[in-house]
């Protein structure tokens, strides 16, 4: 190390500060300034010069190092002028200081003592202030997402990559309009060991339907196909009939397809019907990773499951009540309020909130399939009064089942007599008020309640305001975190376009006429920093994996920092100082003469 320090002290004195459109600044007392290809050969010259005078003050150096501490040093620098490896920079304020590698006062600075304002060194002039070391970044933190949250999303992106092979009939059941399908039924329909035959389910909805996630060939967005064979009560006029009332403006047009359907964060949404292949076709929003409800609780055997917490039922209750409120307050009825149609996604994979005993994760519910049972039960023309009396006795018949564990319809309790149907109340209304709180339990038995019309989405809106707070905090604790996250991600995507510009410009193996134009000018100062980036070795020759030296000095090049970084050429015959200023200078003027003279679709800004 000592013998670096050394080397450093020389190479204050000696090394070119190069500038932008100026070459190689003057060293005060040289005849001239060195020019050309020239300019090398100086530096070259004067290296060797500095490097063998300051092997001869190695012992003053040794006896100022072991004074000062790396905390009162106004530099650190560490190059191996013998050709082949360097690190270490200039430092500053900014500067992430390693615990790893020793900071030495350099020679130069133990000896110029009050001439320092008339010689060209890598010191910088400003005091620099005391501070505690902040910790290095690593391979877990230099990233902008935790472990967790990387896994989480990378599977999401896996799923929506996900494609049948391309010898699947399957294919021929989705319309031309879309591509890239992956069946999405919840069977072993993706098994292609069986690839001649086309096997579809009988849903809820009482027709053969499959599902599909695929690519729109209009937008290249994702979306969920559901195709529905041998319905004969559909037309083209009702399609459109009842795609006016949930996907109209209030001008009374359709919106479209980028930004149209039923629009609230509890709904998914719904952008159009159609009849195709003599079939009907609904396209939904897609949502990767999500299940649904049931299969999130009631999948452990037939419909069984266990009570959950109450803490995370007024959760899912108030987003559930929320919805519905949208959308009965536009005169419509939900009608899908059924433990397999309400979609769950779980909000935040890092604070994963435990809940009562089970430990439950704060889940996101969106009521799934709106519009379905619009359509195919049309001709029935329920009223709308009915219809939302329905959607209540459904909400409650989904709050009953996660207070009970079992998985409860609104047919297996109302069609029996008006008898049986109290008996078989009574038992779960008592399972609730034993186990509830007495606000659970009321709001339980005014939805469900057979002998009485059920309270209106108002009435439970307004009883359970309180609740909703809950809901609120939980809400804004998630926007923090994700705002957090996006920090992180804008960091990486302006990390992402300096390297991108980077290996534009870098080792280039042609550009028109000019086969060394990477290699010269501009371009090689550019080979330079990225060999001072991310080529970094120490003392024996071993590679020094540091993200933070590649983070900051990446930050440090979009900021244009004024800080001095010295760059050695592999065979250490030129060694430049420039500023990490000069740096973003040279790599836009590169990248904007290489686009000036490419054939790129776009650009980057």
């Amino acid at each position: 190390m000592d013998e670096i320090t050394d080397n450093v002290g020389g190479l204050s004195l000696s090394a070119k500060e190069w500038r932008p459109g100026e070459g190689f600044a003057a060293t005060p007392g040289a005849s001239s300034a060195p020019s050309g290809a020239a300019t090398a050969a100086a530096a070259e010259g004067q290296v060797t010069a500095g490097s063998a005078e300051s092997k001869g003050s190695g012992e003053s150096c040794n006896n100022v190092s072991g004074q000062s501490s790396w905390k009162d040093a106004s530099s650190s620098q560490a190059v191996d002028v013998n050709g082949t490896r360097y690190f270490g920079s200039a430092s500053s304020t900014s500067w992430e200081q390693s615990s790893r590698h020793p900071h030495h006062q350099s020679a130069a600075q133990a000896s110029l003592g009050d001439n320092t304002s008339h010689t060209h060194t890598t010191i910088p002039s400003h005091p620099q202030q005391q501070h505690r070391t902040p910790g290095r970044a690593t391979l877990s933190n230099a990233h902008s997402l935790s472990v967790e949250e990387y896994h989480h999303y990378r599977e999401l992106s896996l799923q929506t990559a996900q494609e049948m092979d391309p010898n699947d009939p399957r294919h021929k059941a989705v319309p031309p309009s879309f591509c890239r399908a992956f069946c999405l039924d919840n069977r072993h329909e993706n098994d292609t060991s069986n690839t001649n035959t086309i096997t579809q389910q009988r849903s809820s909805f009482g027709y053969p339907t499959s599902v599909f996630r695929v690519t729109s060939t209009t937008d290249g967005n994702l979306y969920c196909l559901r195709r529905m064979d041998s319905v004969r009560c559909v037309s083209h006029k009702i399609a459109q009939t009842v795609m006016h009332q949930w996907l109209s403006d209030t001008s009374g047009r359709l919106k479209h397809s980028a930004g149209g359907g039923f629009d609230h964060p509890g709904i998914v949404r719904w952008y159009k019907c159609f009849l195709s292949q003599r079939a009907v076709f609904f396209v939904h929003q897609y949502h990767a990773g999500a299940v649904t409800l049931r299969e999130r609780f009631f999948s452990h055997g037939q419909g069984q499951g266990v009570p959950l917490p109450e803490s995370l039922i007024w959760s899912c209750l108030v987003q559930l009540v929320s919805a519905i409120r949208a959308v009965h307050a536009n005169s419509l009825a939900v009608r899908t309020l059924q433990l397999n149609h309400i979609l769950c996604t779980q909000e935040n994979i890092m604070s994963a909130i435990s809940l009562g005993p089970y430990g439950l994760p704060k889940l996101r519910l969106r009521i799934n399939c709106i519009g379905v049972i619009d359509i195919l039960e049309f001709e029935a023309r329920k009223g709308l009064e009915e219809l939302q009396n329905a959607d209540m006795r459904a909400l409650g018949c989904i709050l009953l089942s996660m207070t009970t564990g079992t998985e409860i319809n609104v047919n297996d309790i109302y069609r029996d007599t008006v008898q049986k149907q109290t008996q078989t109340l009574m038992e779960y209304f008592q399972f609730v008020q034993q186990n509830y709180s007495r606000e659970m339990y009321m709001l339980v038995h005014s939805l469900l309640n057979p002998n009485s019309i059920p309270s209106s989405i108002g009435e439970i809106a307004s009883s359970m305001a309180m609740r909703a707070f809950d809901e609120l905090d939980g809400a804004y604790c998630c926007i923090d975190e994700m705002h957090s996250a996006l920090l992180g991600i804008y960091e990486s995507g302006r990390a992402l376009k300096l390297l991108l510009k980077l290996a534009f410009v870098n080792e280039r193996p042609e550009f028109g006429i000019d086969k060394s134009w990477s290699e010269s000018g501009d371009c090689y100062i550019l080979k330079l920093f990225r060999d001072f980036v991310f080529h970094q070795a120490d003392g024996d020759g071993r590679p020094v994996m540091d993200p933070g030296h590649v983070v900051s000095s990446l930050n440090k090049l979009d900021a244009a920092d004024e800080e001095k970084i010295v760059l050695s050429s592999r065979d250490g015959k030129n060694v430049l100082v420039v500023s990490f200023a000069d740096v973003a200078w040279c790599l836009e003027k590169a990248y904007q003469e290489l686009c000036s003279n490419s054939v790129t679709i776009s650009s980057m800004t």
